[in-house]
């Protein structure tokens, strides 16, 4: 009378039956919506999570563009003291040289003038000792007393004419 197609389907109604009758659509609608409720957790964890490495990431960005600029600021720095360095330096040893060149043109002044006075000295060394030979000799007494007179007349002549005047 009954064939094992009825059986089955008697045993799937009862089963269906048992399982709302034990409520465990309920437990399985309990436990999928504790899932999604986990799930939807995790994904606003995740959101904020992401938020808040996007501002990290902008914090770190802006941190890095501002050290870029304070390094363009310090090295822009540097370098125009390097060149007020450089430029005090040229004028310092510039003026060194100057000091220096006034210095030695200074001793070389000194030099020649000094060189100048030991050839005038010699020079009126040598002349003297000349003169001393020519006096001490007796053959030229005879030119010497007539050069004197002659040097006396004309001495005696500029007088004359300088009370004239």
């Amino acid at each position: 009378m009954f064939d094992a197609a009825f059986w089955v389907a008697i045993s799937f109604v009862a089963f269906c039956l048992i399982l709302i009758y034990k409520k465990i659509p309920q437990l399985i609608n309990k436990l999928l919506e504790d899932k999604i409720n986990e799930i939807k957790s995790e994904i606003e964890n995740t959101k904020n999570l992401k938020i808040e490495s996007e501002k990290l990431l902008k914090k770190y960005k802006n941190k890095i563009q501002d050290a870029h600029i304070e390094s363009k600021d310090i090295l822009d720095t540097e370098k125009r003291d390097a060149k007020i360095f450089i430029k005090e330096s040229e004028n310092k040893f510039e003026q060194l040289m100057i000091n220096k060149k006034k210095s030695l043109e200074q001793k070389l002044e000194q030099m020649k003038i000094k060189a100048i006075k030991d050839i005038q000295y010699i020079s009126n060394k040598i002349a003297l000792e000349a003169v001393k030979k020519i006096i001490l000799d007796p053959a030229n007494i005879d030119k010497i007393k007539i050069i004197n007179q002659k040097n006396l007349e004309k001495t005696f002549n500029q007088l004359k004419q300088t009370k004239i005047s």
